[in-house]
């Protein structure tokens, strides 16, 4: 299994990164305001060679991210940081989505000897009104995944996604904020209030 399939499945959340496939160190660092734990992978993440973008990926994950039955099962942030010539359209978004999702479902469920046709998982995505706290330079997205979730059920689930694309001038690279949960968006939601607190206060620095 694969650095990431291989922490998530085991819940080694604080394993340490592997090397970045990018030929410069990134010169920021991704600041998160939570203690939800997590881990940095690089882009191409290995368990979805099907991924185009090069960069790094930066993830946090709720405390019920493994249980099933709890309000923030499958509940987590992650963030894509890429060179500035890597654009984050909604169609890149989109491939780069299901091609990560498939390669996570196919990694993990191998493990299991579980087979899944992810040729069938679609993502959906479309623009969506910028929210009141988001700069003006942000892009939002909405967006829905019809995947098998691999690691606790091996069933169908369906994810919901919000997310924000924006370029930095002060770093020259490119980021996409993406909040997950399978429970459906909604202002009165305690998960999602934290998901969006989380993006909120999250910042990047040089």
């Amino acid at each position: 299994m694969k650095a990431l399939a291989t922490a998530l499945a085991a819940g080694l959340l604080a394993a340490p990164a592997p090397a970045l496939e990018e030929t410069k160190p990134v010169p920021e660092k991704l600041s998160f305001k939570t203690e939800w734990k997590g881990e940095v992978i690089a882009l191409p993440a290995s368990f979805a060679p099907e991924m185009k973008l090069k960069g790094i990926e930066e993830i946090r994950f709720a405390p019920g991210m493994f249980e099933s039955g709890s309000a923030s099962f499958f509940t987590y942030v992650f963030v894509f940081s890429v060179s500035g010539e890597q654009k984050l359209t909604g169609e890149v978004i989109r491939d780069e989505m299901l091609a990560y999702y498939r390669g996570l479902a196919k990694s993990v469920l191998a493990g299991k000897d579980v087979e899944a046709d992810t040729a069938k998982f679609a993502f959906e995505i479309k623009k969506a009104e910028a929210a009141k706290d988001a700069p003006e330079a942000f892009t939002r997205y909405s967006g829905k995944l019809g995947w098998i979730e691999p690691f606790v059920t091996a069933k169908p689930q369906v994810l919901h996604f919000e997310l924000q694309a924006w370029s930095d001038p002060k770093t020259t690279r490119n980021y996409l904020f993406v909040c997950a949960s399978p429970r459906i968006p909604s202002a009165a939601d305690p998960t999602w209030k934290e998901l969006r607190d989380i993006r909120r206060t999250f910042s990047v620095k040089e």
